[in-house]
């Protein structure tokens, strides 16, 4: 990912986060996000944590979740929130960057949750074809920008029923992406912007 892409991703992202905050809502792992906020300047690097954990950690305590995968660890912010909502789900996280696997391994070990949060490195594209079909509740993408493969992906691994939040539609996704995640035999899909909630059909 470029400077450039960088630089944009995070003026995006500070303007949502200007114009969508109704609410004060605690949240257990804001050090999670500054240490990684903290990391990407002084590394200049990709690694941005979810504007608010809360989002996908509500979904993962409202739909009962037991095993959730996520595309886009950086440090385990959101990862350790779901696994906090949801303390009976195992959470399967995947991170592209060996010093952000190695930074969330140590994160989520220091939080007492390394026996139910894996980190698997590699890319989304070389690892999710090797999970099980229908054996998620619940896939949460926040890597760069999703893809019609990743997302066709995440769609066979979740069970009927289960949810997908598909996170930075503002980068500019495929087409593709937009007519599946809105294709209306496959999901029930509404959309929070920049982020897109959808319960795959049966």
């Amino acid at each position: 990912m470029t400077t450039r892409t960088n630089r944009m991703r995070g003026v995006a992202v500070a303007v949502i986060a200007a114009v969508r905050h109704p609410l004060d809502v605690a949240d257990e792992f804001a050090d999670v996000q500054e240490a990684t906020r903290r990391h990407r300047r002084a590394h200049r690097c990709g690694a941005y944590a979810y504007g608010e954990g809360s989002l996908p950690a509500t979904v993962a305590a409202a739909v009962g979740a037991r095993r959730i995968v996520e595309v886009g660890t950086a440090l385990g912010y959101t990862a350790l929130a779901m696994a906090h909502a949801a303390p009976h789900a195992r959470v399967e996280t995947i991170e592209g960057d060996a010093e952000h696997v190695r930074l969330a391994r140590a994160e989520i070990a220091g939080r007492g949750c390394a026996d139910r949060v894996d980190v698997l490195h590699g890319t989304a594209e070389s690892l999710l074809p090797g999970l099980p079909s229908d054996g998620y509740d619940l896939a949460f993408f926040d890597g760069f920008t999703p893809t019609a493969e990743i997302v066709g992906e995440l769609h066979r691994l979740l069970r009927p029923g289960g949810t997908l939040l598909a996170g930075n539609l503002i980068l500019g996704p495929s087409p593709a992406v937009g007519r599946h995640l809105g294709d209306p035999a496959r999901w029930r899909t509404h959309s929070l912007g920049e982020t897109a909630l959808c319960v795959k059909r049966g």
